[in-house]
């Protein structure tokens, strides 16, 4: 169907709008260019953009490029056109060489070149043999292959266009001779027909005299044979180009320029090439020259980067095993020498703690404490076991100073130190003893001193104040109770929480002159925990630990549990609970769970604690934007919690039907048990 109308449209040569797309960068008749009004468009029959950006890069200063989408288009317009050299690709037409002997009857200076699939290479090898086409591309085309293929298809087209005028020339002398007089024709015709009988009987008579010679014949490719023998070598253009980009250090950049390119277009060419092949190795030897510079700068990045890409250039390459070598033992030495830094910072911090507690500044002042020194050396190298010693060491100073002020009667003070001792991890026997005088000393003061209001109402039938005072089990729970403290667990897990235990003293010892401290301390506590959680946009928690402060009873606090659960309203309102609010972790659906590994510093020291970690589930169910708001004891075990949370998956969160982001937050408990 396309050839047919291939055909009528060159029968039929009406004028029509022309609309083919003619590409102006190229220049053309009003470039300004001498001889530009003359040179005979290329024409690019194809849809590919890439094939026809290759051409119209390619082609030569001057040439304007015209891209026509398919036959029918070209075939319309080409008496118009008149180009000198068309590019078509196999795509373009399923009888590559029928559309050409249309071409040629109707254009003989038309000079083809097709461009198609290696598979196709075979057929048009044929076609270019035969002499039907001037020459074939491999796509995707080669910059340099096409340039030099279209220099050479302009130079054909311009020798035809010559050939053709001589002719021309030659045809209107012709046509002057008709003018001649009758007589001087008929003259003319007698002088030939005489020469022609002479020329007859000479030859007649040379072939009686003379053996018959063999008559050399010209085979139909000879004409194109020395057409091709002509033509330049694509495969050595590719090679030069290739070496030319070499020389000037351009092995794997720019893009479409570098060796490595050419020689790889070259290999498309001719997958045998040893050059070519030759050539793919040198390009890697220098990047990995490259590489070693590199290394020897201390640059380990830029040496990676190297030793992949000559990887990929030369996978088989006997230096990549050398040079991986040497990077793993750079990367060694680093780490080593990070390692003595790093040792010599913990010991400097170490050094520096052991001053300070003989100084007695254990806790203050802020910033300048042994216990600020010890923390960086714990954060320097959590496993290191001089940074426990140290922290055992602090403990000790801790509750010799609390003992210290039991005796001068500083109950608050000591009270104080104790809990700095049990947040630093601390739950030795001393601190264990020294609880115990403080317990006892309170309790004396409690017998001594009548107190003013009770916190809870007595049943009638409750023991006297004092009987049940300062017994055993009493003195257990409010140890208790104060390790909760330390260790964060205020209304969680259930039964086991400072919340429940102080409930449970209530009934079995409610004179107890500890309880009040212990509900202060409580409120304060989870006070302070519901701002951070309001902070962090946990609702849900913050709305939980504000009730909680609220049920403790502690009327000094009421106006500030007020203004919390005000401040938690607003935020409530302004957020909408969308996705900017953070929810709990166990109100969602987790489909993977990954358990943390227990750090093993911190189970050789005894050592326990919990982390609160944010995090954001994506709207397919991922974990990112993993982070640390809380911890106890700090940063002990927040690398082990993040690890593990990072590997969690969610079933999607929708809302109204649409998956979205959310975070959420949630406590992990490091024990032994």
């Amino acid at each position: 169907m396309a050839n047919a109308s291939f055909r009528s449209a060159f029968q039929n040569t009406a004028d029509n709008e022309f609309d083919l797309e003619i590409d102006e960068t190229q220049g053309g008749p009003s470039s300004g260019e001498p001889g530009a009004a003359h040179q005979s468009p290329i024409l690019v029959l194809s849809r590919y953009s890439a094939l026809i950006e290759t051409v119209r890069k390619a082609a030569p200063r001057g040439v304007p490029v015209v891209q026509a989408p398919d036959l029918d288009h070209a075939a319309e317009k080409m008496p118009s056109l008149k180009p000198g050299v068309l590019v078509a690709d196999t795509a373009s037409t399923s009888d590559i060489a029928a559309m050409v002997a249309q071409l040629t009857q109707h254009f003989p200076e038309l000079v083809v070149v097709v461009a198609g699939q290696r598979e196709d290479s075979a057929s048009l090898m044929q076609l270019t043999a035969s002499g039907q086409i001037f020459r074939f591309l491999l796509v995707p085309l080669s910059h340099g292959q096409t340039r030099l293929t279209l220099e050479a298809a302009i130079a054909q087209h311009m020798e035809l266009s010559a050939a053709s005028q001589r002719m021309d020339a030659r045809s209107a002398s012709d046509e002057g001779g008709e003018k001649k007089s009758y007589v001087t024709g008929y003259v003319a015709f007698a002088l030939g027909l005489a020469v022609s009988l002479g020329g007859v009987w000479w030859f007649v008579s040379r072939m009686a005299s003379e053996p018959e010679q063999p008559v050399a014949t010209v085979g139909p490719t000879t004409a194109p044979a020395s057409t091709i023998a002509n033509r330049p070598d694509p495969l050595k253009a590719e090679l030069g180009m290739a070496q030319e980009a070499f020389a000037k250090s351009k092995f794997v950049d720019p893009a479409g320029e570098s060796a490595l390119d050419y020689y790889r277009s070259a290999l498309n060419i001719d997958p045998k090439s040893t050059e070519a092949q030759d050539g793919i190795r040198n390009v890697a030897n220098k990047v990995l020259e490259g590489a070693e510079s590199a290394l020897m700068a201390e640059k380990i990045e830029d040496t990676v980067k190297a030793i992949e890409t000559a990887r990929d250039i030369d996978p088989k390459n006997p230096r990549l095993a050398f040079l991986d070598a040497q990077v793993a033992r750079e990367r060694e030495r680093i780490k080593l020498q990070g390692a003595q830094e790093q040792n010599r910072k913990t010991d400097q911090a170490l050094a520096k703690a052991a001053s300070l507690i003989n100084q007695g500044r254990l806790l203050s002042p802020s910033g300048g404490s042994a216990r600020d020194a010890l923390l960086e050396a714990r954060r320097l190298d959590p496993t290191n076991p001089e940074v426990a010693q140290g922290f055992r060491d602090l403990s000790q100073a801790l509750a010799d100073e609390a003992s210290k002020q039991i005796k001068a009667g500083n109950l608050d003070d000591a009270q104080s130190l104790l809990n700095s001792a049990r947040q630093l991890g601390s739950a030795g026997a001393v601190l264990a003893t020294v609880e115990r005088d403080l317990n006892a000393a309170r309790s004396g003061s409690s017998s001594r001193q009548p107190r003013t209001a009770p916190l809870v109402a007595r049943n009638s039938s409750q023991a006297p104040a004092g009987n049940n005072t300062g017994n055993d089990a009493s003195n257990e729970m409010v140890a208790g109770i104060r390790r909760m403290f330390s260790e964060g667990k205020l209304i969680d897990p259930k039964g086991d929480n400072a919340r429940d235990a102080l409930a449970a003293l209530r009934v079995m010892d409610p004179a107890r002159s500890e309880i009040g401290d212990l509900a202060n301390t409580l409120s304060s506590r989870l006070l302070e925990s519901g701002k951070q959680a309001l902070a962090a946009k946990a609702f849900d928690r913050s709305q939980q630990l504000a009730s909680a402060a609220r049920d403790v009873g502690v009327r000094a606090n009421e106006s500030a549990i007020d203004q919390l659960l005000r401040d938690l309203t607003e935020a409530r309102t302004s957020t909408a609970g969308g996705a900017g609010s953070v929810v709990s972790a166990a109100t969602l659906r987790r489909t993977k769970t990954v358990e943390p590994v227990y750090p093993a510093g911190a189970r050789r020291r005894n050592e326990e604690g919990w982390v609160e970690v944010a995090f954001t589930v994506t709207p397919v169910g991922g974990v990112e934007k993993v982070e640390v708001r809380n911890s106890n004891p700090a940063s002990v075990f927040d690398d082990a919690a993040m690890k593990a949370v990072e590997q969690w998956r969610f079933e999607p969160i929708k809302v109204n039907g649409t998956a979205i982001s959310q975070r959420a937050i949630v406590r992990l408990r490091f024990s032994l048990d």
